[in-house]
């Protein structure tokens, strides 16, 4: 008897339900043949039938474990294996209802691609599926953002942007190496602080980008 037949989840056993275990959706009837299908399936394991999509969290949509320090490339690559199966030009002869299971399985994969590829984007959302709200943004930045916001404030030319961009750049990938520790370790709390500050550098290196168009337009 089939792991489908006898009603059980295929594919490898479920992780712990913390920072880096996955989570095996339940098992629920195919609409078309009422076979078994796991919550993960984009198809029915018995008809081949596609999907609608499920609830899952955007790591189980992806096959990806869920943990901070994802590798990106190996995201990508899930990402477009999927996609490539889900192309509705490929359901026409089997009916509408199919090609729009195929769209919205594409949709639900596209949204959860990009919440993942993001490390703030990644870190809030691993926070919330954890239970640890992200700390809400200070009124007033840090003591060395809001240096760096005047230091940008008056800088007089693109090489001065740049210098102080790619100082920006250099705490943001410090923060990202810190956080991936920080959820590791199962600190959720400091996870929180850090990313805090992760997202007052993204917004300056935004400031920075916005400054140095503004001086390449106008030399």
């Amino acid at each position: 008897m089939s792991n489908s037949d006898s009603g059980r989840p295929t594919g490898p056993p479920a992780g712990p339900k913390g920072i880096a275990g996955a989570i095996d959706g339940d098992m629920q009837p195919c609409w078309l043949c009422g076979r078994s299908v796991s919550a993960r399936a984009l198809f029915c394991h018995a008809c081949g039938a596609v999907q609608a999509p499920r609830e899952l969290d955007a790591f189980a949509r992806l096959g990806m474990e869920r943990r901070f320090d994802i590798e990106l490339e190996a995201l990508n690559r899930q990402y477009a294996g999927f996609t490539r199966a889900l192309d509705p030009d490929r359901f026409k002869a089997r009916g509408p209802r199919q090609q729009e299971h195929a769209r919205a399985q594409a949709a639900a994969l596209t949204e959860a691609h990009a919440t993942l590829r993001d490390p703030v984007r990644r870190a809030r959302y691993l926070l919330e599926l954890l239970g640890s709200p992200p700390t809400e943004a200070p009124a007033e930045p840090e003591e060395e953002i809001a240096d760096l916001r005047a230091t940008l404030a008056g800088t007089e030319d693109v090489l001065a942007v740049d210098r102080l961009a790619h100082a920006v750049g250099q705490r943001i990938e410090a923060c990202i190496k810190y956080l991936a520790i920080a959820f590791r370790n199962g600190q959720a709390d400091n996870a929180a602080r850090i990313l805090a500050r992760l997202e007052q550098l993204e917004e300056l290196s935004a400031r920075a980008r916005e400054r140095r168009a503004g001086f390449a337009a106008n030399p």
